[in-house]
């Protein structure tokens, strides 16, 4: 989204949430603005559903403020907050129709609205699914209860929509052609959306910002590209996509040594003599079967992992430590070389390619 001068939709401030000594939640605080869709995305147990609960009010934090559209919502019931929610599961009554499932939040609306069936009729249309409302849920698909699900949570028009890893028991063609048909969606009602995700190609796929989750606390937060091409720490950049780390020190502000090696590299802010944990992703470096004028450093195939149109090389090179290297080429680059394990190869890293972080606990 363009940057904007409005205030924030949604503000979140220093939440915390405490289950006796352990912390599921540690000072989180982000905004968003009206509009925007962001993923809360980390490993299972950080803390991402935890928090979508305290939004929600079906959890309450143990400190912190959550501010939605310029109201304190921070102690308010589920009832007295404005959202629709999909959970994991679906939770569709399985004793009621697919369009009496979504009928079901209207009815119990004070007062009730009019124009029930003609919504239902509307929303049952607008996610697919016109054909299908006199259908229950074990008729339905998973894509299609899915759906149903969805249509429930815009039934009440609610200002902020809450997705609990909505695609997560859908096989992968239909998570892929789903995750599309909801940003879309998404995008045409310009409703502010919150979905928790533990899948990093759908949080890049579907976001505009992501908040990267880690044990409890904020890693990073920013556009999926700036997330991937500038991670903030050693977690963010594995965690989202594909690193190599190496154990290095720095030996000077344009330079650092690896096991054997001194490499050129743009070392501002680190201290000179300073262990670190280097990383590259396997893109950006090349790996060429090695003969006498191949320039790079001297690495042996370990393994080829053919991935659809690219193909993953894994290697040693002990130049750079123990470690295996893995390095991603396009298959037309290949040219119908053979690969084959144990062949001598030349490693090559621009210093443009690597990211310096901070040892743990260093």
């Amino acid at each position: 989204m363009a940057p904007t001068s409005e205030p924030p939709y949604l503000r979140i401030t220093s939440l915390s949430k405490h289950f006796g000594a352990f912390r599921a939640l540690d000072q989180v605080s982000f905004s968003m603005q009206r509009g925007e869709f962001v993923c809360l995305l980390g490993p299972s147990g950080c803390g991402k559903t935890t928090l979508l609960r305290c939004i929600a009010g079906l959890a309450f934090q143990s400190a912190g403020s959550i501010v939605q559209d310029g109201r304190d919502i921070s102690r308010l019931p589920p009832s007295g907050r404005d959202f629709g929610i999909v959970f994991q599961s679906y939770a569709l009554f399985p004793n009621m129709s697919g369009a009496q499932n979504i009928a079901f939040g209207m009815q119990n609306q004070r007062p009730q609205p009019t124009g029930i069936d003609a919504r239902v009729t509307e929303l049952m249309e607008l996610v697919g699914l016109d054909g299908h409302g006199d259908k229950f849920p074990a008729q339905l698909s998973g894509g299609q209860q899915q759906r149903v699900a969805l249509a429930r949570a815009l039934a009440t028009s609610p200002g902020l929509l809450l997705l609990d890893e909505p695609l997560s028991a859908l096989d992968a063609k239909v998570r892929v052609r789903l995750r599309g048909e909801i940003r879309a969606l998404q995008r045409r009602l310009g409703l502010t959306t919150i979905m928790v995700t533990h899948d990093q190609e759908e949080a890049q796929a579907m976001a505009d910002r992501i908040v990267v989750m880690h044990e409890g606390r904020v890693e990073q937060l920013g556009a999926p590209g700036e997330i991937y091409a500038q991670p903030a720490s050693a977690f963010v950049a594995d965690f989202i996509g594909v690193m190599n780390f190496m154990d290095a020190v720095v030996e000077g502000p344009a330079s650092l040594r690896c096991a054997g090696v001194v490499l050129p590299c743009d070392t501002s802010g680190h201290r000179i003599g300073s262990a670190v944990l280097c990383g590259f992703r396997p893109e950006d470096a090349t790996l060429q079967i090695a003969d006498a004028a191949s320039p790079g450093l001297a690495a042996t195939l370990s393994a080829v992992e053919p991935l659809g149109p690219f193909v993953r090389l894994h290697c040693a090179v002990p130049a750079l430590g123990p470690a295996p290297v893995r390095v991603d080429i396009r298959r037309n680059v290949l040219d119908g070389q053979a690969l084959e394990p144990g062949q001598a190869m030349a490693l090559q890293i621009s210093a443009a390619a690597l990211r310096l972080f901070a040892q743990a606990g260093g």
